[in-house]
């Protein structure tokens, strides 16, 4: 379940954005392609993880990367190691701010008759998820909470693609709209497109800690390939095509963004709201674990009944709250920090080190007789991945930086009340969709 649960989150909510920029065609065949990826390099981790002898009973994504590099010169183990928790920890903790921003966000739609700020939303985000993350030590601890994740995404793409289907898309202004099998291609598109792919897909970086609490690690493949990917073949295509078909090139932002104030916002808000508290709690267990393991090593067990060690997991699990709710606000732009966290980190913690990995326990199996064969078809893919993920890694990162410093006049200043979206009002959301009102409302205010 915490399979399918971790490997479809917030990413998602920007596919339509993904695939305008590349056509439906296009970009329908670049989800089936990055899926595909995905799927191959979290089993070639697999693979690491079961033929690897130091590899054996490891539980975090540093434990497997030391394992694989245990025969490597002590330089190459030191960078790896190093790589390895750099990349992962930025990662995991740039994704808890996107949850909490998304939270506060989904909160802000729920009750959009409320004028309460966006920095407000996310800290009452955080405190309603306090007392979860505060007894959850395993990523498994509420099972019924894995599956609720996974009805709440469905909800909150469903929820706007049926709003069009039953009422149709009149409220939207899309007279400048175009489809396109392939859409005029630009190095920047591309780049951002594959971004968000990247970012939405990519589940390497928590696949060792999945592992270390399955029952039967050698169940991996099976439930990655045959139950996890269709799900997230089914879901990315239904969420990416279905908002471009009724949106076209004018699709942005998040999928359930694009709903008129009312019972459907706040349906599929209160879905949204869910679904992020719930990510939330699946990564914060990863990473506030990290934070204890090295603050207060003699209380990381789980399994420690002691009130010292509950006390230590809650102050981990506050301080990283408190940093995730800074971030959140720090940075309050959904879009384009999707795409500097796919671009920058993804490509490293979930395509180069998973390869690297692999590339070195193959060579010190190099004299075990009857190791399995790779097909020189597999070795031509994982070049081609290879050289994806530093381009995405080089390019991509330049290219979302230029874009966040680009929009930056429009994100206005960190805290502020970034009620755009949120408040039913002229003042906040006069562009959003179903407030044609407020321009005869401004107009006859300005006579």
């Amino acid at each position: 379940g915490i399979i399918v649960a971790d490997v479809v989150g917030a990413g998602i909510l920007g596919m339509p954005h993904a695939v305008a920029q590349l056509g439906w065609l296009l970009g329908g065949a670049a989800m089936a392609a990055m899926l595909a990826a995905n799927v191959h390099i979290s089993l070639l981790m697999w693979k690491v993880r079961v033929s690897c002898p130091d590899c054996e009973g490891v539980r975090t994504y540093i434990g497997l990367a030391r394992g694989s590099f245990a025969k490597a010169p002590r330089w190459q183990r030191n960078v790896v190691a190093m790589a390895t928790g750099a990349s992962q920890y930025c990662f995991l903790f740039g994704l808890m701010g996107i949850y909490l921003l998304s939270a506060g966000t989904g909160l802000g739609m729920l009750f959009y008759g409320q004028e309460v700020c966006l920095p407000t939303w996310s800290a009452v985000a955080a405190i309603v998820l306090l007392p979860f993350a505060g007894t959850a030590r395993e990523m498994g601890a509420y099972q019924s909470l894995v599956w609720i994740n996974v009805i709440t995404l469905c909800g909150t793409i469903l929820i706007p693609l049926v709003y069009y289907i039953a009422v149709g898309t009149q409220e939207l202004d899309l007279s400048s709209a175009r489809w396109y099998e392939v859409a005029p291609l630009t190095a920047t598109g591309v780049l951002s497109a594959l971004s968000t792919f990247t970012f939405g897909m990519t589940s390497q970086f928590m696949l060792t800690e999945i592992m270390a609490e399955m029952k039967d690690v050698n169940e991996l493949p099976k439930a990655y390939a045959h139950i996890s990917a269709p799900f997230q073949l089914c879901a990315f295509m239904v969420a990416g095509l279905g908002g471009y078909y009724f949106m076209g090139s004018l699709s942005a932002g998040m999928l359930n963004e694009n709903l008129p104030f009312g019972a459907p916002l706040q349906a599929a808000a209160a879905c949204l709201l869910v679904h992020m508290l719930i990510s939330y709690l699946i990564k914060g267990v990863v990473f506030s674990t990290a934070v204890i393991r090295r603050a207060a090593p003699n209380f990381a067990n789980p399994d420690d009944p002691r009130k010292r060690s509950l006390a230590a997991w809650n102050g981990a699990v506050i301080s990283t709250l408190v940093a995730a709710w800074l971030l959140a606000n720090l940075v309050p732009f959904f879009g384009d920090l999707v795409d500097l966290l796919g671009a920058s980190c993804t490509p490293l913690s979930c395509w180069v080190i998973p390869i690297l990995m692999f590339l070195r326990n193959r060579y010190d199996q190099r004299n075990i007789e009857g190791r399995p064969k790779v097909h020189v078809l597999e070795w031509f893919v994982i070049a081609l991945e290879l050289a994806l993920a530093m381009v995405l890694m080089v390019m991509g990162t330049y290219s979302s930086v230029q874009g966040i410093v680009r929009h930056w006049h429009q994100f206005g200043a960190p805290f502020s009340c970034h009620c755009e979206g949120i408040w039913n009002t002229c003042a906040c959301s006069a562009d959003h969709i179903g407030m044609d009102w407020c321009e005869a409302a401004i107009a006859n205010a300005t006579r």
